[in-house]
């Protein structure tokens, strides 16, 4: 019979097998975008309808696990989220179900602040996805992180992302930024999303490999922190589309977000995001995880103005609130801030 910290890392190992492929920019990112896009900015149509490639997702399993510690029970909610993420997916283009499901697993809450005005940047986004990748190859070198690749993908809904199971930045091929864009971004997908993977990798406690539940729902709140300390105003233009796009159609969204300042082109971007899993513009409801951006930067926010530690939440994918607990209960270290980071 396997002892307790088997039954843990067999429980790590089941969550890794199935997040690896939950890639919710390709596997959530219509295969009509472009097309739904200029027929609905020409206004040929009053709402978009998409369509989807179907996912192939492995079941989901784990072993039989009894809660007998505040740890234990870290990994009975870890486990749930999994199982709920793999539903998630199975629900793409049932609208209302999808939605349903994406507010028990990403809740959306009220934001306090307001967000910050709107900056124009004179300088012009002249650093192509190609510069990106290798600016990011080089953080990875300077972070001394190992096994992790980069590379430029065609299609996915956000303009980067990271999958931390398969080791792996993608960049998308037609994204460009500025220099200042290129530095923030670097601290934001290597310095945290990788970091905070690499970190809890090294841990002794199995759960640190892969976070805890709230550990991972703050994800980006400590990366859009490390982005930008005064925060950026997307982060509240996403979270202003989850709120309306949960009653509201893709145009009334849409027109929500120009309303607040967007551009049509930003605007569609924002409400595209939010509205990712639906087929129906029509349909109220939303893929709810954006507004973790805004809500998770506010708790960050909160945490190192109480003199909390940022180079904890570095060290794993966790939650302010766990450090503690786990740093007693399961030696968690903590690592020194790299120097991308004290830049």
């Amino acid at each position: 019979m396997a002892d307790d910290q088997e039954i843990r890392r067999q429980i790590t190992d089941a969550i890794i097998a199935a997040e690896v492929k939950m890639e919710f920019s390709v596997c959530l990112h219509p295969t009509n975008t472009e097309e739904q896009k200029e027929k609905f900015l020409a206004e040929e149509i009053e709402e978009p309808i998409f369509t989807y490639k179907k996912s192939q997702l492995p079941p989901v399993s784990f072993p039989d696990f009894v809660v007998h510690s505040e740890i234990d029970a870290l990994y009975r909610d870890r486990m749930g989220h999994t199982k709920g993420l793999a539903l998630l997916l199975q629900l793409v283009e049932q609208d209302r179900e999808f939605s349903a499901l994406s507010q028990v697993l990403f809740p959306v809450k009220e934001i306090g602040n307001m967000p910050p005005e709107k900056e124009e940047s004179a300088e012009e986004p002249s650093i192509d996805a190609k510069e990106i990748v290798s600016a990011f190859r080089e953080a990875l070198d300077t972070c001394e992180v190992q096994g992790w690749t980069v590379e430029v993908v065609d299609e996915c809904s956000s303009r980067m992302f990271v999958n931390q199971w398969a080791k792996k930045v993608a960049v998308r091929a037609d994204v460009h930024v500025t220099k200042e864009e290129l530095a923030a971004l670097t601290r934001h997908e290597i310095g945290v999303h990788v970091l905070r993977a690499a970190h809890g990798a090294r841990q002794e406690e199995p759960l640190l490999s892969v976070g805890t539940l709230h550990g991972r729902l703050v994800e980006e709140g400590v990366a859009c922190s490390i982005e930008n300390t005064k925060a950026h105003r997307r982060i509240y233009e996403r979270h202003l589309a989850v709120e309306t796009a949960l009653t509201h159609s893709f145009r009334e969204t849409w027109q929500e977000l120009c309303k607040s300042g967007c551009d049509a082109d930003e605007a569609w971007t924002h409400t595209l995001r939010v509205k990712r899993g639906l087929t129906d513009g029509a349909s109220r409801g939303a893929f709810t995880r954006d507004a973790v951006y805004a809500q998770g930067y506010e708790e960050i926010q909160q945490f190192v103005a109480g003199n909390g530690d940022i180079a904890s939440l570095l060290s794993a994918p966790i939650h302010p609130d766990e450090i503690e607990l786990l740093t007693k209960e399961a030696n968690m270290q903590t690592f020194p801030l790299p120097v991308l980071l004290k830049q």
